[in-house]
């Protein structure tokens, strides 16, 4: 047995409650190196002298994920009513030797390894703070996100004096089409046609960009989009409609014409703000270069080298204070069920933490959200975030269906490690997001192609995350690096790409229809082959199972269906011939 691929984590995804009297271990090995695994466990002061011995509660194991390289056991047990918890592994090798895996060390398994093992331990924990149910919606909710300027100009009275015909030309750093909080109301009904019960806005605050992450105030809603009555009304649609609003909002940083800035640019360190921010020195200073948001050389700390967007002390009190008023306020008074926080990863934990707490307090179903990097499974699994955009994971996707930087072994051994990241709670909540506001649309990544994009689609309301889509990729919508991919909603008939339309369509109906099998169900990899470019996969719970069959690869492969299958969806499928083509797929109900 390969020892050095032994691993379990008791502190992190590898040891999560499941319930408030439950809990689930996991543990990884090498593929088929591992046959048999067993969970011996007990209350924490179990006996465990050498007179008397310790006699565990034995508990089988089961392969959860697997791939050619790595496997990944988990069982979830009753925790004991003191709530404290030892444990050791009992592995059985495919050669047939035992071996006993603890806290210090993987030994042969003898009649006495128990008296003088290390276990696991999980102390006694309060179940109100360890254990947080996420908002239940959060795990089975297909969200769609919006960038108001560019969806639908539902009321004209709201327009700039500078609007632009809409979809007249090309979008840039600076035009405005007039897009605006009546606009999405009006199309809530197409929203549903198409599954979504999850919108995620851009901000609405009252800014000077077309885009509103740069908010001159943050209490008052963007003239250009309506009114705070407008706000308030098209939250209670959407949740007429099933849909939870998300609110896009930046808490780390300020802008250079906010009134605390020009404060502290006028008075130096007399300026009440000076200690709101996180200065160097009091001239604040910036080399600058041909970009002028950018620069290498700035003497107070800044978001993403940009001189112009201070980044705040959020361990300042009256900083924190001002936050914690601001999200409240939203909260309060329009009833929205989540924040998508901007640059999480370098908000201060104890800051997100009290966040938590204060929004939760609010509105116990509430959501808080960002993007991931390295940082955020700890965010995540420390309670201070409820849920990401799993990047990672669109990574490892994009590598291997787009770049062809991968083969099918190395992105399903990725795409798992990448699952077991998570608690099974919070990985439900997951979301998986190919393109937005800052990044290209997934039909450009995919080179304009309709049938890549499409499989990439169906492979992603498959996995047991949530999907997310960009607004327009149910019509095609194309575009590059920002400001190309912020093009308007094609709402003539003429200009939409009714196959993707279509297609989507079913694809929501599909994820509604089975939500249960893809939110709670197994994942199991079958048939795959590098050489071919074909994967394949069940997906099963309470006795559903869906099949899903997907090749990438140049030539068709033969398909079988299975006895009494019944076919969901496809592309590229010769029924007649039982063949898939390139880029094809087949999903089925076995």
């Amino acid at each position: 047995m390969e020892k050095a691929a032994i691993f379990h984590d008791s502190r992190g995804a590898m040891s999560f409650e499941t319930g408030i009297n439950e809990i689930t271990l996991r543990f990884r090995s090498k593929h088929d190196d591992v046959t048999r695994a067993e969970l011996l466990y007990s209350d924490l002061y179990a006996t465990t002298n050498s007179s008397e011995g310790w006699h565990p509660e034995i508990a089988k194991m089961k392969v959860i994920l697997k791939s050619k390289e790595i496997d990944y056991w988990g069982v979830t047990v009753a925790l004991p009513k003191t709530r404290r918890l030892k444990y050791v592994f009992h592995l059985i090798a495919s050669s047939g030797e035992e071996y006993l895996y603890d806290s210090h060390k993987i030994e042969s398994f003898t009649a006495d390894s128990l008296t003088h093992s290390a276990p696991f331990l999980v102390p006694y924990s309060y179940p109100n703070e360890t254990f947080k149910q996420q908002p239940a919606w959060a795990q089975n909710t297909l969200w769609y996100h919006i960038l108001i300027d560019r969806f639908a100009n539902g009321d004209p009275q709201s327009d700039p004096s500078d609007v632009v015909e809409w979809g007249s030309e090309a979008p840039s750093k600076i035009n405005f089409f007039g897009g605006d909080l009546q606009g999405i109301k009006d199309h809530l009904d197409h929203l549903t046609d198409i599954g979504v019960n999850g919108l995620i806005l851009s901000p609405v605050f009252a800014a000077f960009s077309n885009h509103k992450y740069d908010a001159i105030d943050p209490y008052t809603i963007d003239p250009y989009f309506g009114n705070k009555a407008d706000f308030k009304n098209l939250v209670e649609e959407s949740h007429q409609h099933g849909m939870h609003v998300v609110l896009e909002i930046v808490l780390d940083h300020l802008m250079s014409f906010s009134m605390q800035w020009q404060d502290v640019k006028q008075k130096g360190r007399t300026s009440k703000f000076f200690d709101w921010f996180m200065i160097d020195s009091a001239t604040l200073d910036y080399e600058a270069t041909d970009d002028p948001d950018f620069s290498a050389d700035i003497s107070y700390r800044v978001n993403q080298n940009d001189p112009h967007q201070p980044k705040l002390n959020l361990r300042n009190s009256e900083v924190k204070q001002y936050l914690f008023d601001l999200v409240k306020y939203w909260v309060v008074n329009f009833d929205i069920d989540g924040f998508k926080i901007l640059n999480s990863q370098e908000m201060d934990q104890e800051f997100l933490a009290e966040l938590m707490q204060i929004v939760h307090g609010l509105k116990a179903n509430f959501c808080l959200m960002s993007e991931t990097n390295s940082l955020t499974p700890a965010l995540i699994n420390n309670s201070v975030l409820d849920t990401a955009i799993d990047d990672d994971l669109v990574g490892i996707m994009l590598n291997y269906f787009i770049a062809k930087k991968t083969n099918v072994s190395e992105m399903i051994t990725a795409l798992n490690d990448d699952l077991m990241k998570y608690p099974a709670t919070q990985q439900k909540s997951m979301m998986i997001q190919f393109d937005g506001p800052n990044d290209p649309r997934l039909l450009s990544l995919c080179d304009d192609d309709d049938q890549l994009s499409r499989l990439l689609l169906a492979f992603t309301y498959l996995l047991p995350l949530s999907p997310s889509l960009y607004y327009g990729t149910e019509y095609g919508l194309k575009g590059g690096q920002v400001p190309a991919n912020r093009e308007c909603m094609p709402w003539k008939a003429s200009e939409q790409n009714q196959t993707m339309y279509r297609f989507i369509k079913l694809l929501g109906e599909f994820r509604s229809k089975y939500s249960l099998v893809l939110n709670d169900g197994s994942l199991d990899w079958g048939q795959t082959s590098n050489k071919n470019d074909y994967l394949s996969f069940t997906r099963s719970s309470n006795g559903k199972r869906i099949f899903a069959l997907f090749n990438v690869g140049y030539g068709s492969i033969k398909f079988v269906f299975p006895p009494k299958a019944k076919l969901i969806l496809s592309q590229n499928l010769v029924k007649d011939q039982n063949r898939i083509g390139h880029n094809g797929f087949v999903i089925v109900e076995a």
